[in-house]
């Protein structure tokens, strides 16, 4: 008995469809509905998320001067600069360089906020004694689009995010 190769099936192209040019238009008209509609509200959601940032960050830092003023016994301060959005914990350096203070520039990224205002007793210097306490209560301000964050600190030094 001879076997005979079988053929592979012939394909035409009378069974295979594709998208029409109108259904590629719906298709694309409702995925640019969908992103003018999507695209503001992550904008916002951004915005939002750097400020919380930012003001989590001041706290953290507002507690490590703290920490820094209770474990040396001695005045640290926390220095705002509301012009250039940016403060320092003075004499505290960070890293190998050792050529400043510990400093947080808070228009750049990742937080992209600025710094409204900053005031202790009428200045924008939070002084912690030796044994943690503030000299002064006070608020520190940043603003991302169109919302802002209020720091507390009170006179116990207890911080709030408000």
């Amino acid at each position: 008995m001879l076997l005979r190769p079988q053929r592979a099936p012939t394909s035409t192209l009378t069974g295979t469809r594709a998208f029409t040019l109108f259904e590629l238009i719906v298709v694309l008209s409702i995925t640019t509905i969908l992103a003018s509609i999507v695209a503001p509200k992550y904008a916002s959601a951004v915005a939002r998320y750097r400020l919380e940032t930012a003001a989590r960050r001041i706290v953290a830092d507002i507690e490590q001067t703290r920490a820094l003023a209770r474990a040396s016994g001695t005045t640290q301060v926390l220095s705002f600069a509301p012009s250039t959005h940016s403060y320092s914990i003075v004499g505290f350096v960070v890293g190998a360089s050792r050529t400043g203070d510990y400093t947080v520039r808070l228009n750049q990224p990742p937080y992209s906020v600025t710094l409204q205002s900053a005031s202790f007793g009428g200045m924008p210097d939070l002084k912690f004694g030796g044994f943690g306490l503030p000299a002064d209560g006070g608020t520190v301000v940043v603003r991302g689009g169109t919302e802002a964050r209020t720091v507390l600190i009170d006179a116990t030094g207890a911080v709030t995010v408000q």
